[in-house]
């Protein structure tokens, strides 16, 4: 004898299997951020040269945040550069020994500060580039190294000069001694001269042995 079915209106059951969260779905070896050995973060002033460095040494095509400036910005700059920073520059450059150095280029305006996120990598050497001529000099030296994280991180500090000048240099030195970071190391060098760049960015790593 055949048997009946009734008919309901009845949905299908769902499976009460929870999602899984993005942090579940990823890798438990999974690399988040920059593939490389080590970092550098450029970080100063407007125009000071931080996106030219990481053009002048990146091996790939970097990425870059740049925008143009409004009318009449030019005359808070040293040069007669046209566009700003809004964000991270990003390159990596493959040194000779093979190990892959991510560059990190960071805005010079205050109101885009959380584009410094990668100052937070304890690893990570930290390059000031300032303009050696500048009048406000000593007081922007003292900005920034408060910027990078003050006398914890002084250990991982390299100052770069740019447009550098006798009195400028011993400014700064001046400086550093008064503020007892005397320690930290000062060169000059030209953001868009890549021996210049490579040298600062190998000796600012020495602190990590990289």
């Amino acid at each position: 004898k055949m048997t009946e079915h009734p008919i309901t209106n009845e949905q299908p059951r769902r499976s009460r299997r929870r999602k899984a969260t993005v942090e579940e779905e990823i890798a438990n070896d999974a690399i988040v951020g920059s593939p490389s050995d080590a970092e550098v973060v450029f970080i100063g002033p407007v125009g000071v040269g931080k996106t030219t460095a990481v053009q002048t040494l990146s091996s790939v095509p970097p990425i870059n945040t740049e925008v143009m400036m409004f009318e009449g910005a030019e005359e808070f700059l040293h040069t007669s550069k046209t566009t700003t920073t809004v964000g991270i520059d990003y390159g990596m450059w493959v040194r000779p020994d093979g190990k892959v150095i991510g560059l990190f280029g960071t805005t010079g305006q205050d109101r885009f500060t959380d584009s410094r996120t990668p100052l937070l990598n304890p690893d990570a050497g930290i390059v000031i580039w300032l303009y050696g001529d500048s009048d406000t000099l000593g007081t922007d030296l003292g900005s920034w190294i408060t910027t990078a994280g003050g006398p914890t991180n002084s250990h991982r500090i390299l100052i770069g000069v740019n447009y550098p000048t006798d009195e400028g240099l011993n400014e700064i030195k001046a400086t550093l001694e008064q503020l007892e970071l005397g320690h930290i190391r000062v060169t000059t060098a030209d953001p868009r001269n890549i021996d210049d760049v490579r040298r600062v960015v190998n000796d600012v790593l020495q602190f990590n042995g990289v």
